[in-house]
């Protein structure tokens, strides 16, 4: 015999009409126990397969049914379309194709560029994608300028609040004074 969680499978069996064989009881927390066998649960683990893949069988069969609609009723228009109108209509149709297509490789070179622009500044290469919506390159610079100067300033923010907003190190790294250090006798002499 198998412990089994019922949590996991509640979604399974909800339009079932509540199919409760072999519950021993509810624990604590409120959920249910199930004391299954190796084929019971071999049993319900097909079930809960079978129906996910006729769910996903189902959203792939709609997708392929309108877009075979779809098909058909281009053909229709076509069908019913003169000679020249069907010329002029796959000329807008291969034209608007390859403007897509031109679309996505100017997009793709942009990207590209924004890319060795932000490393030139030394700034993180995923803002790429954010900085080419933008379209433009004299925008997308002008955004690229204002980020690594923002992020200059909050960086310099930054170290001056962790060494106390003088500049300079707090500490020193030697614990020996003046009267001790070789360090500044040495620099005595070159005085």
């Amino acid at each position: 015999m198998l412990k089994f969680n019922r949590f996991m499978y509640e979604e399974a069996d909800e339009g079932k009409g509540g199919d409760n064989d072999g519950l021993q009881g509810k624990e604590g927390n409120g959920q249910e126990k199930v004391t299954l066998t190796q084929e019971e649960l071999a049993k319900r683990l097909d079930q809960e397969a079978e129906r996910r893949v006729a769910k996903a069988r189902d959203g792939w069969q709609s997708d392929l049914d309108a877009k075979l609609e779809e098909a058909k009723s281009e053909g229709a228009k076509l069908a019913k379309m003169s000679a020249a109108e069907k010329a002029k209509a796959e000329e807008d149709k291969r034209m608007s194709e390859l403007e897509k297509r031109e679309a996505e490789i100017n997009k793709r070179e942009l990207t590209a560029n924004v890319k060795d622009v932000l490393a030139d500044k030394g700034l993180p290469s995923e803002l790429a994608s954010v900085l080419v919506e933008l379209g433009d390159a004299d925008a997308i610079n002008k955004a690229t300028d204002n980020i690594a100067t923002i992020i200059d300033q909050r960086v310099n923010e930054q170290v001056d609040k962790k060494l106390g907003g003088s500049g300079k190190p707090g500490g020193s790294s030697s614990n020996l004074s003046g009267t001790n250090d070789p360090y500044e006798a040495i620099m005595k002499k070159y005085k």
